[in-house]
């Protein structure tokens, strides 16, 4: 009895295993009442008396994997509530994360929350960049994508829709970590993104990359749940990544936050800005480049933003440029360093160029020939 016991038992899982968990239960109902005809009438009182033989093991494991057999192992598609923190994760928060106790951990935002992330990396980041040299600046590229629903019913992957991609430049100390911080959209009273040692932003126009470009971009967001992915790439390779969700009726608020972290980032670029050091001294030179810059529309016109120079250092002396084809000399030009008084009251300075054309054999009065971007710096240090 036992061994027709048992190859019903066998028949059963067989049947199970080419036809599909949809007929599970009726598989096991039906083999249960072929295991009551089969069984003898004593066999069947002892078993209701509790005297019957034990369940073998495969009987056992019958009933652990038919539905309703008592046991059961969640799928690995389940929500567990656990946010990894494995190597090539990212995880996200509404405040700061610290690195060595990650708290607060959340996926899911609202409009106007502040946005604090942290990429666990497989490597240092030293380690990732191995062609770098010992003071190079790493250049970590940060991917933000709207995940967006298939566009045909044939499509099974989401479309990634780029939102924003930034470069943030990492040295020093910062480069033997295996993890970075991503203060995405931090709270602008009380960040330090624009101020930490081994990190660099660029900055195009007035404003800078980086969060500040960030806000931006979640302040143009379709109303309603908007899923994001992050992406954290290294020599153009991924080697980090998480979703959020940010959900809100508007996302204007984030223009607020791009606006104070720009002031934030141009008063951290103030504080930490040097004026550039002179490559030679040549003070009637120096004068002529005053009164050049003075002269011209952009200081005229209010575009350079100064009322009175402060300071001149020629950073890049004298080069002659050549007719490319006959080698004749067209002209000469340098730079220099300019720090004069905002209409604001603050200082900054400029790089200048200034040029001599070369006409009959000699070169002609010096001239200015343009400008670069205003860096704005601590008074206290033009002396």
């Amino acid at each position: 009895m036992k061994t027709i016991r048992l190859l019903i038992v066998i028949v059963a899982l067989l049947l199970w295993a080419s036809e599909g968990s949809a007929q599970l239960g009726n598989l096991k109902s039906l083999g249960k009442k072929v295991l009551d005809k089969a069984a003898p009438a004593s066999e069947k009182a002892g078993a209701n008396s509790g005297q019957g033989e034990s369940a073998t093991p495969l009987e056992k494991a019958a009933d652990a994997v038919l539905p309703g057999g008592g046991s059961s192992v969640a799928g690995a598609g389940e929500a567990s509530g656990v946010i990894s923190t494995d190597p090539g994760s990212v995880v996200f928060a509404s405040s700061p994360i610290d690195p060595a106790s990650p708290s607060g951990l959340k996926t899911a935002f609202t409009a106007g929350e502040p946005l604090h992330g942290l990429a666990f990396l497989p490597q240092t980041l030293k380690q990732l960049y191995t062609n770098a040299g010992p003071n190079e600046k790493l250049q970590v590229e940060v991917f933000v994508y709207t995940v967006k629903p298939p566009l045909y019913s044939y499509q099974k992957e989401p479309r990634m829709e780029q939102l924003i991609f930034y470069n943030m430049y990492v040295s020093g100390d910062l480069k033997d970590r295996n993890y970075l911080v991503l203060d995405m959209v931090p709270d602008p009273a009380t960040t330090q993104v624009y101020n930490t040692p081994g990190l660099t932003w660029k900055k195009f126009g007035a404003k800078y990359e980086g969060p500040v470009a960030l806000a931006e971009a979640l302040a143009r967001l379709e109303p309603g749940d908007n899923t994001l992915q992050v992406e954290i790439h290294a020599y153009y390779s991924k080697v980090a990544s998480g979703t959020l969700t940010l959900s809100g009726s508007d996302f204007s608020a984030y223009n607020a936050f791009a606006e104070k972290l720009n002031e934030t980032a141009l008063q951290a670029g103030a504080a930490n800005a040097e004026f550039p050091a002179a490559v030679t001294s040549d003070p009637p030179r120096e004068a002529r480049m005053v009164a050049a810059l003075k002269n011209s529309n952009d200081w005229k016109t209010g575009f350079i933003d100064g009322t009175e120079v402060l300071k001149t250092a020629i950073t890049y002396d004298w080069e002659i440029r050549r007719h490319e084809i006959s080698g004749a000399i067209l002209h000469r030009y340098c730079i220099a360093a300019i720090a004069f008084k905002t209409k604001s009251g603050g200082c900054a300075y400029r790089k200048v160029t200034f040029q001599e054309d070369y006409v009959g054999g000699k070169f002609q009065p010096l001239r200015y020939d343009g400008v670069g971007d205003k860096v704005m710096m601590d008074c206290a240090k033009v002396k």
